[in-house]
């Protein structure tokens, strides 16, 4: 079991690592573009030195192979453990497998992102993707059920014994996190203030309040 923070927030990286629970960090453009995040190379090349030994994934856009194929060279230039996030097909539907079989066959980790579909699973696994990241919150926007997407993936990728890790993204409840988990997810990958929701519980927090109490009194110190 892995979990990842979904974040460019440094501020919130720093403050989760020293807790030993985040194993890696995923961002997309649309984190990077909300931050204000101008220069994306400078951020990636921090996150990747905090997060080491960890993964950090950033993604790649483009319009042609080459395109996407250069700039993932180019990040992974940042650091050993940059992971690049290939979306497994482009806006008008065709397939980026080349774009992640070119990758793997060159020795760069590649997170197949943005799918929706058992399919869409298991073909980035056969071309060589480290991760495959389903979207759960989009699959529940379609109609689907994430978590039987994520059991059947689950099972797929181990009869075929493929090494492909299934990281579960867009998660918007706490429990979707440990739905995921508990479906057969590697990896999920949080919001660091969902990270947050997650492990907090009120009736926990009443019952610290209620040993802290009972501390102070019989140490005399109420």
């Amino acid at each position: 079991m892995k979990i990842f923070l979904d974040t460019t927030d440094m501020e919130a990286v720093a403050q989760w690592l020293p807790h030993g629970i985040v194993d890696g960090v995923t961002t997309n453009p649309t984190l990077l573009r909300k931050a204000g995040v101008r220069n994306a190379r400078e951020i990636v090349r921090e996150l990747a030195q905090r997060v080491a030994p960890g993964d950090v994934s950033v993604q790649v856009a483009g319009e042609t192979h080459e395109e996407m194929v250069q700039q993932a060279l180019g990040y992974r230039t940042l650091g050993e453990n940059i992971v690049i996030k290939v979306p497994v097909i482009r806006p008008d539907g065709r397939p980026n497998l080349d774009v992640m079989t070119t990758l793997t066959r060159q020795g760069v980790a590649v997170n197949a992102t943005a799918c929706l579909s058992l399919a869409q699973v298991l073909a980035a696994a056969k071309a060589g993707a480290r991760y495959a990241s389903l979207l759960w919150g989009r699959v529940a926007d379609e109609g689907g059920s994430p978590e039987a997407v994520v059991a059947d993936a689950a099972r797929l990728l181990r009869q075929y014994g493929l090494p492909t890790q299934l990281l579960i993204g867009s998660v918007r409840a706490a429990g979707d996190i440990t739905k995921a988990l508990s479906a057969g997810a590697d990896v999920v990958t949080v919001p660091p203030a969902l990270l947050e929701r997650w492990l907090d519980h009120h009736y926990s927090r009443m019952t610290v309040q209620q040993f802290n109490s009972d501390a102070g009194m019989k140490m005399g110190t109420k």
